[in-house]
């Protein structure tokens, strides 16, 4: 069975020292596509290193890169207003120099989670436009992080109707997947391991009415470990759990659940 991680971070620090020891694992167990998304300027660098040693070193699986800065630079690094513009700016250079190696902007978007996301609520609205300006330049899917602040995240992305949006970690209940629904033709919905733990009803009741063309199965690696194997490092080998659970949860075979996925991988990504 092949199986694709649409959303990890091998160029995080705590996979990334042994990134091709983690790699090798993830195609021993059938990877054969795996996206390393931007999050910060040290990410998204070493994100597009790994695509382009993986395509020399890895040739039977696709590894690409996304490019973006995550809400949470404005929380916890506390990024100005006036550094957006040039960093914003670093991004697209960035993709402009490594083109074959890029597949999508982000991640990116709104996170009120800790005390003071409401304080940065407003560089974080900024700096999340930049970003759908970006994709939208670019012709270039939005991968969307929002915890905790799905009306913020919606007021912003219903001015870009036009976009492909991947909506990562899904992190919110029925009701706010049926507005995106309403809103965006071309929307992708990834479901990675908090999805299995016990306190996750909600996200289990959104997985049982997403469309199986709208499925997209990630890690989050070296977050949200799935529960079978909570408090174990994650990576992106473990995206196996996820394609067991998901297929017991919504009682698919697989290999049909497997080829699904594929399709809405190279969809997204046109790869």
């Amino acid at each position: 069975m092949k199986l694709f991680d649409s959303h990890t971070h091998l160029n995080s620090e705590p996979l990334w020292e042994d990134w091709q020891w983690y790699m090798q694992k993830f195609i021993d167990v059938g990877g054969v596509g795996l996206i390393n998304s931007g999050a910060s300027e040290s990410y998204n660098v070493q994100g597009v290193e790994i695509a382009k040693i993986a395509e020399r070193d890895f040739k039977n699986c696709i590894v690409k890169a996304t490019l973006g800065r995550h809400p949470l630079e404005c929380v916890e690094w506390r990024l100005a207003a006036d550094e957006i513009s040039a960093k914003m700016q670093w991004l697209k250079e960035l993709y402009l120099a490594n083109k074959h190696y890029v597949v999508a902007i982000g991640e990116t978007g709104i996170d009120v989670h800790y005390s003071n996301g409401l304080e940065t609520l407003k560089i974080q609205k900024e700096l999340f436009i930049q970003h759908c300006n970006l994709a939208r330049e670019l012709k270039l899917p939005l991968v969307v992080h929002s915890r905790d602040a799905f009306l913020e995240t919606f007021e912003i992305l219903k001015n870009y109707t036009d976009l492909t949006i991947y909506f990562h970690c899904r992190g919110y209940g029925p009701q706010e997947f049926e507005i995106l629904h309403s809103k965006f033709e071309k929307l992708f919905i990834g479901f990675c391991g908090n999805v299995t733990y016990k306190n996750a009803q909600a996200l289990r009741d959104t997985l049982a009415i997403v469309s199986l063309q709208q499925l997209l199965l990630e890690t989050d690696a070296p977050y949200l470990t799935p529960q079978i194997i909570r408090g174990e490092t994650n990576h992106p080998a473990n995206v196996k759990y996820m394609y067991e659970f998901v297929s017991e949860i919504l009682q698919i075979n697989p290999e049909s659940l497997s080829q699904q996925v594929e399709t809405n991988f190279h969809t997204i990504y046109k790869i």
